[in-house]
């Protein structure tokens, strides 16, 4: 190869201390006009041999290790390992990127592997990914969320990290479904206890985005783009901790807005309540006008059977929709939780955000006590959650009126 490829280092940031924790490698080359630009290509052109890439991959892999060597310090070095370089080891003692590390005298804890989806055995990624982790090597899963072959790999190997590039959310995904998937991986990540990195992260709108899905670290020209040099760990705090101000003014301000607006609906349910238990039915709401982000109402009995028909306000009049009499929602957590609380007369229980399927809007399900044998739940509508996800909790109420 008559060209040369050689890597750069991408900052990777951790969100908590705004320090640059790591730097990616990328392989770079010169341009036609001298400028240094992405060799990436290389790595997928079909026009080049299988070793041909093979060799680069390891060339660049051993260079950028080689100078990592010489950085003190406790940040590490994300590489890039395609699962069909995986594919290509043969005995147990083939292990390439084991032996740069003891070679230039590395501590492997202060490296990290990124998998990329592409084509490979998932028993043979299992297994060096094991035996990567034996050696006190971190495993990333790199592109999460570009396919549909991902989720048994990750089940696989369970990647301390893994990587979610959020350009792919700028291409006309709806706000709502964007923000449901961000929770989603979010969680996922919570729960299988790997930690996330946004990348591609270039606007302070992305940063946000990163947040909203629990991202431990975060990586993207908004910070620094890739370059020739290792970057000082210090150099991007009072960047992260701005927009960490500005994201903390933002969310209380969303969060004392919602509230005030819950205290009001609040108030309106008290109301409702009281009307349901001294009337029935129908002519109960007639001297009933809801509050606005109210979408509708029903009744059930404690076993979760529902036992009155969806009422719903439209055009200044209460319709009834009698055909789901006898739907269970025992199993929703907003109708068992309420049940099971101590103090059920005296609590109003919100389950998380989730959108509608009937009018596509977000919404939550609110569950309050009319008596020792009915429940009411209230479908309402829910304002964006600036910032995070939202989980199911529950307030105490003021009592009836004329209650003791």
């Amino acid at each position: 190869m008559s060209e040369t490829i050689f890597p750069w280092f991408q900052p990777i940031i951790e969100v908590a201390s705004g320090k640059i924790a790591g730097f990616e490698a990328l392989a770079r080359r010169r341009g036609a006009s001298g400028d240094v630009e992405s060799a990436a290509d290389i790595f997928r052109n079909p026009a080049r041999s299988a070793q041909e890439r093979l060799d680069v991959d390891r060339s660049v892999r051993y260079q950028a290790l080689q100078k990592f060597s010489t950085l003190e310090g406790s940040q590490f070095l994300s590489l890039n390992l395609s699962p069909e370089w995986i594919d290509n080891l043969q005995g147990s003692d083939d292990q390439p990127t084991l032996s740069m590390i003891e070679e230039l005298g590395l501590d492997p804890r202060r490296v990290v592997l990124e998998i990329t989806e592409q084509n490979g055995s998932i028993e043979q990624i299992q297994r060096q990914a094991s035996r990567y982790r034996a050696a006190g090597i971190g495993i990333a899963y790199d592109d999460f969320g570009t396919g549909f072959q991902q989720l048994d790999r990750v089940l696989a190997f369970t990647p301390n990290l893994i990587k979610l590039d959020l350009q792919m959310f700028h291409n006309g995904a709806c706000s709502a479904h964007k923000d449901a998937i961000l929770q989603m991986v979010g969680q996922m990540g919570t729960q299988l206890g790997s930690k996330i990195v946004c990348e591609g992260v270039e606007t302070a709108d992305d940063f946000y985005l990163a947040l909203q899905c629990n991202a431990s670290f975060v990586q993207g020209y908004a910070f620094a783009p890739a370059q020739p040099e290792f970057a000082e760990a210090d150099s991007t705090r009072a960047q992260v901790r701005k927009l960490l101000n500005s994201h903390l003014d933002m969310t209380v301000e969303h969060t004392a807005r919602a509230q005030w607006q819950e205290k009001s609906l609040h108030s309106s349910l008290l109301a409702l309540r009281d009307l349901l238990v001294t009337g029935k039915g129908d002519a109960a709401l007639q001297n009933y006008h809801p509050s606005p982000g109210i979408q509708r109402l029903y009744i059930c009995n404690r076993e979760g059977d529902q036992t009155s028909p969806n009422y719903y306000f439209l055009d200044g009049a209460w319709q009834a929709d009698s055909s789901v009499i006898g739907n269970n929602w025992s199993w929703r957590p907003y109708f068992y939780q309420l049940l099971g609380s101590t103090d059920y007369q005296s609590r109003i229980l919100r389950s998380s955000p989730y959108l509608d399927i009937g009018t596509g809007q977000r919404c939550v399900t609110l569950s309050l006590a009319l008596d020792n044998n009915r429940v009411l739940l209230v479908d309402v509508s829910a304002p964006k959650q600036f910032g995070g996800s939202d989980a199911c909790h529950s307030e105490l109420m003021p009592r009836m009126n004329g209650a003791a």
